[in-house]
């Protein structure tokens, strides 16, 4: 037995067990249920009480009181806190009282019938007395609990509030209003709330929790001088990326600190709670509405199947794996060749709960290694496979084509031949927008790969699709983390053009939306993610620059020119390709041309056979004539200004960085 147990038994039984507090409660409900019905007859009576009926308002006072007092007993009036009034509170003291209000009605009528008492002891107390009683008993009971409540946060506060940091609160909705609530329960948080900020008209001026509402966000700075704010909390989980920019360039303009209540997917699923203030990340500048299709196929389709996902390891990879492994299909077999990306991705399962993590295996297997590859398959008999595995850093790719040549295009259609030979059931290839009239050996060699795929399909029960989406936050060889990296080695960041763009997805979003589109069609299809408005790189980079807490005076932007292989902006379709809609808003398919089937053999007899560089580039044109190599252009010179920030700060231009420092887009 420890000291803490020693001292918790030498305390009486009544302490220990809360009966001192109850009983505390019951006498105080007793004076208040006491006092409330003297107080409605001299009410009733206009404070002139006749003699003939202060006997029995004598009388009847004991049985009122014992009355209301057993009431209270099965709607919990004994068992709750003063010090946190709710509405459940609320609504069991009306429906308790009114109950009790009921019986006593009853018994006015009952009791003359029943009982055989003199006519001055027979409980007859005036209705209006009773209802004036009700309600002096409810008014005293919420006043006294209020009173309880704002006395123990008005002392809490002044203890605590000294050292605080003031905040407002960007929107005045439920979100607000909750994180508003929570840091007054929780002084240890260490703010104290000084107003909501919010666009909407009909809001300002209103007060809630006793906090003033005012707006709109543009004049954000001006409010924030009024109240000495130091900080802003951006409560408006529902916020598109482009409102998120919105109001993260008002508060850099107002040079307030902010962070943010987690995104509304993780409220609504318990996962986080509205009190987990973070920094504000890229992902909230670029996320969008989450849309499902109706009926839960995604669910359906994997649940108790055997799964294989290639390039487990990687972003898109082990997103799909974890996604997968929700929906609880009879096996996993994750296929990566960096043992270092297979175990994280394993210990990344390990710690999702809900799943039998025995089910799982770790494969490091090269695709491109067809025998090994072939005895994975035999061994694990899948029914879907998810094909993440591929090359995908776009200047390398104009080095080495060959090898993107064989890993990318040759090692898909083995895998899918393969796929067919052992009776897959569904097939999906994870393709890029830069398939879409490509400039760069990455591009064309997923392009070649569609066709290779598509082929496959055309000839077999098996459903082959391909989903497009561009680039993803924060993956391998992204801009993102290439940013990141250089603002926190103090810059400069580099980018390749002023004007260049880019569609950007979350990770978790374009997973998604991956395994909806698995659920569509028949096969051979082509499917393409709706990406939202493409992003100016050069104003990613500023957000990331205003999320670090520096200005471009201190971490100036470079451009460097673009590279070979790279373009200006992304395409959403093919010359000559067109767009069906699907059931989901979010993804199309597309009609793509596809080569007939002897040209396509053909051409993947000579791949196998191709070496050198050239040679390379030449097939992969003979394939796919939309096909047309960039070159690399020059930075622009030195008078070429971007858009100067809204603080009021130009982008500063200087000579093109090493290439060591230059940006994958």
């Amino acid at each position: 037995m420890n000291q803490n147990e020693h001292v918790s038994s030498n305390e009486p039984f009544f302490a220990r067990s809360g009966f001192s507090r109850r009983l505390l409660l019951i006498v105080v409900h007793a004076i208040v249920f006491a006092a409330a019905y003297a107080f409605a007859w001299l009410v009733r009576f206009e404070f002139a009480i006749p003699p003939d009926y202060l006997q029995r308002l004598q009388l009847s006072a004991p049985l009122i009181v014992a009355v209301q007092l057993l009431i209270g007993v099965p709607y919990g009036f004994y068992r709750s806190s003063w010090r946190y009034v709710g509405m459940q509170d609320v609504i069991r003291q009306v429906l308790g009282m009114t109950t009790a209000l009921v019986l006593l009605m009853v018994s006015w009528y009952v009791s003359p019938m029943f009982l055989d008492l003199p006519e001055r002891l027979v409980f007859r107390a005036p209705r209006g007395v009773l209802l004036i009683d009700w309600a002096f008993v409810l008014l005293t009971l919420f006043g006294a609990r209020m009173f309880v409540r704002m006395s123990h946060h008005r002392f809490r506060s002044e203890g605590s509030s000294r050292g605080d940091t003031r905040v407002l609160i960007v929107g005045a909705g439920d979100a607000g209003e909750s994180l508003a609530r929570a840091i007054e329960h929780r002084p240890q948080i260490g703010m104290k709330v000084v107003g909501f900020i919010d666009d909407q008209r009909i809001k300002r001026g209103t007060h809630i929790r006793g906090i003033s509402v005012h707006g709109p966000i543009s004049n954000v700075g001006q409010i924030a001088d009024d109240l000495n704010a130091e900080e802003a909390l951006i409560a408006i989980p529902s916020a598109s990326g482009k409102r998120m920019r919105e109001i993260i360039h008002h508060l850099s303009s107002a040079e307030l600190k902010f962070k943010t209540i987690p995104g509304i997917e993780n409220l609504v699923s318990g996962k986080l709670h509205v009190t987990q203030l973070r920094p504000v990340n890229v992902e909230d500048l670029l996320r969008r509405k989450r849309i499902d299709l109706p009926g839960q196929p995604v669910q359906t389709l994997f649940h108790g199947k055997r799964v294989l996902v290639t390039g487990a390891g990687g972003t898109i990879g082990s997103e799909l794996s974890v996604q997968v492994a929700a929906f609880e299909p009879e096996s996993l077999a994750l296929v990566e060749r960096s043992e270092f990306a297979l175990y994280e991705v394993r210990k990344r399962l390990t710690r999702a709960a809900g799943w039998v993590t025995s089910r799982i295996t770790s494969n490091l297997v090269d695709i491109c290694d067809t025998s090994i590859l072939e005895e994975l398959i035999a061994r694990e008999r899948p029914q879907i496979v998810l094909h993440a595995a591929a090359h995908k850093h776009v200047p390398i790719g104009e080095e080495n084509p060959a090898e993107y040549l064989r890993n990318n295009c040759l090692a898909t259609r083995k895998l899918a031949e393969l796929c067919e030979a052992y009776g897959v059931e569904r097939f999906v290839f994870i393709s890029t927008d830069k398939a879409i009239n490509p400039s760069s050996v990455m591009g064309v060699t997923k392009r070649a790969a569609e066709i290779a795929l598509l082929d496959v399909s055309n000839r077999s029960k098996m459903k082959a699709t391909a989903v497009r989406f561009g680039n993803v936050i924060g993956s391998s060889g992204s801009v993102i983390p290439l940013f990141l990296e250089q603002i926190a080695a103090g810059g400069p960041v580099t980018v390749t053009h002023p004007d260049v763009t880019r569609y950007f997805i979350r990770t978790s979003e374009a997973v998604s939306l991956v395994l909806q589109a698995a659920t569509l069609g028949d096969g051979g299809n082509i499917f393409m993610l709706d990406m939202g408005e493409p992003v100016k790189v050069v104003d990613l980079a500023r957000d990331l620059i205003r999320l670090s807490n520096h200005t471009e005076a201190e971490m100036p932007i470079v451009f460097t020119g673009l590279r070979q292989g790279e373009k200006l902006f992304e395409e959403i379709r093919l010359h000559g390709e067109s767009i069906v809609p699907t059931v989901h808003p979010q993804i199309v398919v597309t009609k793509a041309p596809q080569p007939d089937a002897a040209h396509i053999e053909r051409w993947l007899k000579a791949a196998e056979r191709v070496k050198s560089r050239e040679d390379s580039i030449q097939l992969m044109k003979s394939l796919v004539p939309e096909y047309v190599p960039s070159v690399a252009t020059p930075a622009p010179v030195p008078a070429v200004t971007v858009a100067p920030l809204p603080v009021g700060r130009e982008l500063l231009i200087r000579p093109m960085a090493p290439a060591s420092d230059r940006v994958t887009h």
